[in-house]
């Protein structure tokens, strides 16, 4: 009997580690980290500054109004993001969006990144899509910028319609 038990044991044990390192191993990929990129268009990098300060941060497909206020340790960060021109008329729904911020050093390397907004499920478009977080703020972030991915598409009788949006650092 003792034996059987060390077995089941043993048995959970390995498969709890497997899953906790596939976790890891998904978590850590590319896809999900823009660390060493660098934003070189200055028109899509912000300063931080102290204080209450707000903005809106735009691309050709994706306006993101924002408002934060930077305390010495952490950054109150919210506002929504909305699709803009033809994105926002053309399609009815968004299949997923996640949007990321960017903390960046002072030449532009992105030295964290944090999502701050997740959707999906075939969204309605347009909705409001707000986001509210209070972050901690890396050692030598001196400005922020934004990256984002998703897909939007049509729905009704001719569905196939899709098509993906996405920015980051190294394509800015």
């Amino acid at each position: 009997m003792q034996a059987h038990l060390r077995g089941v044991r043993f048995i959970t044990v390995t498969f709890l580690l497997m899953i906790a390192v596939f976790t890891i191993a998904g978590c850590g990929g590319r896809l999900f980290t823009y660390k060493g990129d660098k934003v070189t268009q200055p028109n899509l990098m912000v300063q931080l500054m102290d204080g209450n300060q707000q903005g809106e941060w735009k691309t050709n497909e994706l306006a993101i109004k924002y408002q934060y206020r930077m305390t010495p340790e952490t950054l109150m960060f919210a506002g929504t993001t909305e699709l803009v021109g033809g994105f926002a008329t053309g399609f009815t729904n968004i299949t997923h969006l996640a949007v990321y911020l960017l903390f960046l050093d002072n030449q532009g390397i992105v030295i964290e990144n944090v999502l701050i907004y997740a959707g999906e499920n075939n969204l309605s478009i347009p909705i409001p899509m707000g986001f509210e977080r209070t972050i901690p703020i890396p050692d030598r972030a001196q400005a922020i910028s934004f990256a984002y991915d998703g897909e939007l598409a049509n729905s009704g009788r001719d569905s196939g319609a899709a098509y993906n949006i996405w920015l980051s650092p190294s394509r800015q």
